[in-house]
């Protein structure tokens, strides 16, 4: 079976306790293969099998606040981001290494 390779870059920026939650999620839903996030990026990129998955992963990217670039939401499909990763100087009990 072919697949093909999604790489979404998103609107928000996100930490990696952000990327956790969205790994989290969109494994739960989806059956994509080597998802991988990338924080300093603001960029999501998996493998799929079908297109649908693609639109899937795009609706749960919107719905937790990280639309994908150049995407106009709409206040009913579009929620904040649960993290305010833009503001570097918090680092939301995460231990620097």
């Amino acid at each position: 079976m072919r697949t093909g390779i999604a790489k979404i870059p998103v609107q928000n920026a996100f930490c990696e306790r952000c990327a956790d939650v969205i790994r989290n999620r969109i494994l739960k839903d989806q059956s994509v293969q080597n998802l991988m996030l990338f924080p300093s990026e603001s960029m999501i990129t998996f493998n799929f099998n079908w297109a649908n998955q693609v639109s899937e992963v795009l609706n749960i990217l919107t719905r937790l606040g990280y639309p994908p670039e150049g995407d106009e939401v709409t206040t009913s499909s579009y929620t904040l981001p649960f993290c305010k990763c833009e503001n570097k100087n918090e680092n939301y009990g995460l231990m620097a290494s």
